[in-house]
């Protein structure tokens, strides 16, 4: 409910209006929920003292237009303790001029033409995958495609293994929790220890690029330098775990939650194979329709003002990406899925200087999934009756069935 204050302020009574993580399995069925959200308290105060807004345009200008960051105006991260918060230095959890430093130095492994140049080691992996499973006519979308693409990209950037894939997965998926301590209490243990046999791994890489110096991605990282500043052992670890858990983790759910939406409208599955020009927009539309990543946040520095309703500084705001993205006021029929569409840009890649250094990897791994499968497959049909979702903070299919017929 909202009710107009005294002074000409709006004032929200809390609650969960339908969408309430605590009891609902928003992984399988979000859009219902936050939809009657967005309807009937689009600037919504939870119960827990969070802030959650629905619309697109009120998601755009948290990430893109307010004064806000990842931590409060004491530079603490929500739910963490002040030495924790200081401890924490991987750069999508950081504010300027911290993470201005470390994002510099990142992002001269992952510019556009750098990425493109791993393109061709990573079709040989999926072709084999798909060559694999091929007189089966069966697979698991989530082991045998969704990771194969970012798992091959992330193995020739950071020089891992490919064998070692479904492990980091495991691990990877663990850790992901570790980003939201509130959300998710139960969860931090595991992720803990997950971080922990990742670090162990990772740092083996690090002091193998430190002895014999590489090309790939980390050893770049490694010797990676601006205005005679290199990342410190502990901020290198941390990056490289970061880039684990945002290169793969979030590619393999958006793959595996694309795989359920051309198996719910075959006809645009057999739309992209007869129009493979389409695979670029295709590839935005499941970023819009079905996102592995359903929100993010953000901490106000000032008093902000969203559809009517002021929010106090250091009040924790929940972008609810999953809901702006069928924003009726947006998208012409918001629900409906076109692999043509041509309309404005989803939000699945976040928005300000927070904006997805990884985006266009994300892009080139599905492109590249997509175009192998439409080309080789028919008849795709996802069994989400067994669909298990992977220990993630995110929207990423573990196990999913599926079967097909060879084109």
């Amino acid at each position: 409910m909202i009710s107009r204050g005294t002074t000409g302020s709006m004032a929200v009574t809390p609650g969960w209006y339908g969408a309430d993580p605590t009891r609902m399995d928003l992984k399988t069925n979000p859009h219902s929920p936050y939809r009657q959200l967005r309807e009937s308290q689009p600037v919504n105060l939870t119960p827990n003292g969070d802030w959650r807004l629905s619309r697109y345009q009120d998601v755009q200008k948290l990430l893109k237009h307010s004064h806000s960051g990842m931590r409060d105006t004491q530079g603490i991260i929500p739910g963490e303790t002040a030495e924790d918060s200081a401890n924490s230095k991987f750069m999508l959890r950081m504010d300027p001029p911290d993470h201005d430093r470390i994002r510099n130095l990142v992002s001269k492994a992952f510019t556009p033409r750098a990425l493109n140049a791993i393109g061709p080691a990573i079709e040989p992996f999926v072709q084999q995958e798909l060559e694999r499973v091929a007189e089966q006519g069966v697979m698991d979308v989530a082991t045998d495609l969704s990771i194969t693409a970012p798992a091959a990209s992330m193995c020739a950037m950071l020089g891992v293994p490919f064998e070692d894939r479904h492990r980091l997965t495991r691990l990877v998926s663990l850790a992901t929790n570790r980003l939201a301590k509130l959300a998710v209490p139960d969860m931090q243990e595991d992720a803990e220890a997950a971080i922990y046999e990742l670090a162990g791994y990772m740092l083996e890489l690090i002091e193998e690029r430190r002895r014999k110096p590489s090309d790939d991605i980390l050893g770049q990282l490694v010797t990676a330098e601006e205005a005679g500043d290199r990342l410190s052992n502990d901020e290198l670890l941390q990056q490289s775990i970061g880039l684990l858990g945002a290169g793969l983790e979030t590619t393999i759910g958006l793959i595996g939650n694309s795989m359920m939406a051309f198996s719910r409208h075959p006809e645009q599955f057999e739309r992209l194979a007869a129009h493979p020009e389409l695979t670029p927009s295709a590839v935005e539309e499941c970023l819009r329709f079905e996102p592995s990543i359903p929100m993010t946040m953000r901490v106000l520095w000032e008093d902000t003002e969203f559809g009517g309703i002021t929010i106090p500084k250091n009040s924790r705001v929940i972008a609810l990406i999953i809901a702006a993205n069928r924003d009726p006021a947006v998208f012409t029929a918001p629900d409906t899925f076109d692999i043509g569409r041509r309309e404005a840009k989803h939000c699945s890649f976040g928005g300000g200087i927070h904006f997805c250094l990884g985006s266009h990897l994300a892009r080139l791994n599905t492109d590249i999934t997509f175009r192998a499968v439409a080309a080789k497959f028919t008849d795709l049909q996802v069994d989400e009756s067994k669909l298990e979702w992977a220990p993630s903070l995110f929207r990423v299919p573990g196990k999913l069935p599926a079967t097909f017929r060879l084109r």
